[in-house]
């Protein structure tokens, strides 16, 4: 059998010496031995690439991205990584200045706990004080929140008289007057006004994003809504053989006017347009609460620090129940965001009332981030998916300002289910991870570790973060390889090195399972191949 491409002396997951090679042809391993066995089948015409002993895994599935974020995080400017009000303010002014045409200046990723912000508290007068000419809007780290100098509040028609939004703030200074700090549904008072990309734009920022997941090994992600504008562009380039990373998608279903049968057949056509092996309209996605950080997950018994406030459920009760119902008779996979206590039940319950028939879609809770003591086992006993992002565990590596926001919203005895992967998987649960990039780093070898660690990078052991809720590097693994395809609706055909298999595959720079945890982060990605094609190579 003539083979398209040859991986050999590879140390491959899954496979006990002296296996060491695969062989693909037509975009599937199709053969699977000794170096010597996979030579033998090679041709004139085969690549050949020799691991000289390198590691060979299944290639990484991030079950919950957002590409259009992610297009706008790589094409704006990038602030993860500022630790200053000073260096932010430095940041923006120099990215206005290189780019003096740009009607609108997009950040994305502050945080919350810059040393030298004053009294802790955003205002547009700060950025007044180096653009005060052009508008300027920056979306936090969490995605939940955004701060607009005064030009953007004045474009956009934003004064002390403007009411607040339903299930959003416009923060307000003593005096009554907008700050520039907007939560929730307030950031689209301004960012509904910001022209959008034009379509050379957008396909050069979606390059981005595809380079940067197959640089990290990724094969194949899932997009979390709002990203329906780049299924023409990602369908283009997978007709012309260009596609290095499988995508999946789904469709956001708004409250109001909810899953009209308007708004089901809009998504059962886009599922008819795209629904191939590279990309696919996988289902419909809700969203049931906000995040805690910002007191809008839903707590029904009342946050710890604000014990009068509830947050927000954003769908009345038996709406969000039959909306998922019909998706399941339709056959789409339901996508859940739900990360207070009180979202997560209800997400649970309308996964028990639509039935748990062996043929069912996908039904997953996305973030599922506190969970009540007895919806642990829900998960299970409704064969509902819990998609985490174990990257955003003890977050002060991703963002500042975060070290111990958790405990004081939630408390001690609530925080022991925080991010709760060890009970997750001791109920027989399926865990799937994700980053929710750009919100926190796409790296997957960052969320290995903190899955198993619980601890920012360069924090000792003694500040792991509820360890009783770590897990093991091979759970891990997993969560990020087959219980991803699982949770993907691919596991037939993706997550593992076996024959028949699509020939995604991703080759480390050394085994992850004999080092250090902590050293997870330094390995490289050295190879990646997407359905047999080489998509990223350092060999």
């Amino acid at each position: 059998m003539p083979l398209d491409l040859a991986i050999i002396n590879a140390d491959i997951h899954g496979h006990a010496p002296p296996v060491n090679a695969v062989g693909i042809m037509d975009g599937h391993i199709v053969a699977i031995g000794t170096s010597s066995d996979i030579m033998e089948q090679c041709v004139p015409t085969t690549v050949i690439r020799d691991l000289g002993g390198m590691f060979l895994m299944p290639g990484f599935i991030d079950v919950h991205m957002h590409i259009a974020m992610a297009a706008d995080y790589l094409s704006a400017i990038g602030l993860r990584d500022v630790r200053t009000m000073k260096a932010l303010l430095e940041r923006v002014a120099a990215w206005a200045a290189a780019h003096p045409d740009t009607p609108w200046i997009r950040g994305l990723e502050w945080s919350y706990g810059y040393p030298d912000l004053p009294d802790g508290e955003f205002d547009a007068r700060m950025i007044d004080s180096i653009l005060p000419d052009r508008p300027v809007i920056l979306t936090s780290g969490m995605a939940h929140a955004a701060w607009a100098n005064s030009r953007a509040m004045e474009i956009t028609g934003i004064t002390r008289d403007t009411p607040d939004p339903e299930n959003g703030e416009i923060v307000r200074r003593a005096d009554g007057t907008p700050s520039g700090w907007l939560k929730e549904d307030a950031v689209s008072l301004v960012t509904s006004h910001i022209p959008p990309m034009t379509r050379p734009e957008m396909d050069h920022a979606l390059g981005l994003v595809l380079d940067t997941a197959s640089r990290l090994g990724i094969t194949r992600m899932q997009s979390a809504a709002y990203d329906e504008a780049y299924l023409p562009l990602l369908s283009v380039r997978d007709a012309a053989g260009t596609l290095p990373v499988r995508i999946g998608m789904m469709t956001e279903i708004e409250p109001d006017p909810g899953l009209t049968p308007q708004r089901l057949r809009e998504a059962l056509d886009l599922r008819a347009r795209y629904d191939n092996a590279m990309v696919r309209l996988d289902g419909i996605k809700f969203f049931l609460d906000g995040v805690l950080e910002s007191h809008t997950g839903y707590m029904p018994e009342g946050y710890a620090d604000q014990p009068d406030a509830r947050g927000t459920l954003l769908w009345d009760r038996t709406a969000y129940i039959d909306a998922v119902r019909t998706g399941v008779e339709n056959g789409l996979d339901i996508w859940t965001h739900a990360i207070g206590p009180g979202a997560i039940h209800l997400a649970l319950d309308a996964a028990e009332i639509a039935g748990n028939s062996p043929n069912r879609a996908r039904i997953r809770v996305e973030h599922a981030e506190l969970p009540y003591p007895d919806d642990i086992t829900r998960f299970a006993s409704t064969s509902t998916i819990a998609s985490m992002q174990p990257v955003m565990i003890a977050p002060a590596d991703e963002w500042m300002g975060m070290e111990g926001v958790w405990k004081k919203r939630v408390g001690d005895n609530r925080a022991q289910l925080a991010f709760p992967l060890r009970a997750l998987l001791d109920a027989d649960s399926m865990l799937a991870f994700g980053t929710d990039w750009p919100i926190v780093s796409l790296d997957p070898l960052r969320g290995l570790r903190k899955a198993v660690l619980r601890r920012p990078i360069g924090a000792p052991a003694s500040e792991a973060w509820i360890p009783t809720q770590a897990i093991s590097l091979p759970e891990a693994f997993d969560s990020y390889t087959s219980k991803a395809a699982v949770a993907a609706g691919r596991e037939r055909y993706e997550g593992r090195i076996a024959l028949g298999y699509r020939a995604d595959i991703a080759v480390l720079s050394g085994n992850p399972f004999g080092m250090d945890p902590d050293s997870l982060p330094d390995l490289k990605c050295m190879l990646t191949v997407t359905a047999g094609r080489i998509v990223h190579d350092l060999i």
